[in-house]
């Protein structure tokens, strides 16, 4: 009881459980209750009732009440305020009359060969005649591919749904998606990709799905071979990337800042990285965790990894609700939480036979494997038996790689650089893809 009885741990598992009840029982608040009531019942209440010095590590005594009390409705009203969204479909113009519909887009678009599905958040639709309707609700767009598309984009789409029921838009061929407004950072996003990416090469497709999440470029083989290998974590932006961009962030400022110094401005890099690249869930987990630290460290308090833990996804489920129940978002916490649980059993285990790194790196891969197999086999159906050797292995890889990467972008301009750059690129690529098509071949436990 010890671990339950921390305010933080109960307040995180009371949350996720009120979040599935509340999804599955479709429960539905107004969003004006939300955003009046969840400000106060977390770190609000924790600072009016109990003092700044509990903000971190409450003490174990009542506060296991007030902790379940405070995530449960964290976790309705972050459910409530989604199903009140999604309750507010487009009423009014007959599904078959509409000709157009004009959103915003809520992810950035996935290439499907020559065609791209957009996420649409649509604000309005139309009719052949230009009669023109209001509306709020979400769909899937499919339309032909005449370049990338970014979350916060708003587009115009001409085309028709498939069925009358709606979700599903089907694009006109001959009429691309129209560009309406991009916002500022989208902005950002597609000058950067169109000059520090400007290469071509299947290097080139990996580096942009390390840096930026987007993996149009990616040859399917290799998608293919990353799943097969259990290593299709290392292609989605997560706490693994967040390190490599911490660790390369700490060598260059290294001899300009103080070590606490360091950390804020890192803490502050990772917001707007985040922001440029979008919310991916394991990405937002690992984020909030080291802001969380670091915040922390600047109250000159000491937290405890699990609490950290509890705390960060608190603060996801009141940010992105959305994403709380997604398959990406679970396995992340469940890994991070694997870790954590299991890191120091596993150590006093191997320590007969194996010593550091390679004792660290084993007890976390495999920990990691441990605490997401069920989940794993529940979502997909398959588990790799040797995924943890095989994301022991390409870490350190994957780490050179953004690292040169991240290198040959900042002194692209160098011309008797940049051939030793793409080189050493072209030589980690092909090692990094010889372990995941290696590890692919491996034996894997497969459900009907």
């Amino acid at each position: 009881m010890a671990l339950l009885q921390r305010f933080s741990a109960a307040a995180a598992l009371s949350c996720g459980i009120a979040y599935a009840a509340g999804s599955y029982f479709s429960l539905i608040f107004s969003p004006h209750i939300f955003w009046i009531t969840i400000p106060f019942l977390f770190y609000g209440f924790v600072f009016l009732l109990l003092g700044p010095q509990h903000l971190f590590r409450l003490k174990l005594s009542k506060d296991f009440l007030l902790g379940i009390t405070l995530g449960s409705c964290l976790g309705l009203f972050s459910i409530g305020k989604i199903n009140y969204e999604q309750a507010n479909c487009y009423h009014g113009m007959e599904i078959k009359r509409v000709q157009s519909v004009e959103g915003t887009l809520q992810q950035d678009g996935s290439r499907k060969g020559t065609r791209v599905i957009l996420l649409l958040g649509v604000h309005a639709v139309e009719d052949r005649k230009g009669n023109r309707h209001s509306a709020h609700f979400n769909l899937a767009a499919l339309v032909p591919y005449t370049g990338k598309y970014f979350a916060g984009d708003r587009v115009r789409i001409r085309g028709h749904f498939v069925s009358d029921g709606g979700g599903i838009f089907f694009g006109d061929v001959n009429s691309p998606p129209v560009l309406l407004y991009r916002p500022v950072l989208a902005s950002i996003r597609s000058y950067i990709l169109q000059n520090a990416f400007h290469q071509k090469g299947e290097h080139v497709a990996l580096l942009e799905a390390l840096c930026f999440g987007i993996k149009d470029g990616l040859e399917e083989e290799l998608g293919i071979a990353f799943r097969k290998s259990g290593t299709s974590h290392i292609l989605a932006l997560s706490g693994m990337h967040v390190g490599i961009l911490v660790l390369f962030l700490q060598v260059v400022m290294g001899p300009l800042f103080k070590p606490i110094t360091q950390k804020v401005i890192v803490s502050l890099f990772l917001i707007v990285y985040c922001l440029l690249v979008g919310p991916f869930p394991s990405l937002v987990r690992a984020i909030l965790m080291y802001g969380i630290y670091t915040i922390a460290l600047l109250l000159g308090r000491k937290i405890h990894s699990l609490d950290l833990l509890s705390h960060s996804f608190l603060l996801s489920c009141f940010l992105f609700p959305n994403s709380v129940l997604s398959y990406s978002n679970i396995l992340s916490y469940a890994a991070v939480g694997g870790i954590f649980l299991l890191n120091q059993p596993l150590k006093r285990r191997f320590r007969s036979i194996l010593f550091d790194p390679f004792l660290s790196a084993v007890s976390i891969s495999l920990g990691a494997q441990i605490a997401t197999a069920p989940l794993t086999l529940y979502f997909f159906s398959r588990l790799a038996l040797f995924g943890w050797l095989a994301s022991m292995l390409l870490s350190p890889l994957v780490t050179l790689f953004v690292w040169v990467g991240l290198v040959s972008v900042m002194v692209g301009g160098v011309p008797f650089l940049n051939p030793y750059l793409q080189g050493t690129l072209e030589f980690l690529y092909t090692a990094i893809v010889y372990v995941a098509e290696t590890f692919a071949k491996f034996p894997a436990i497969q459900l009907p």
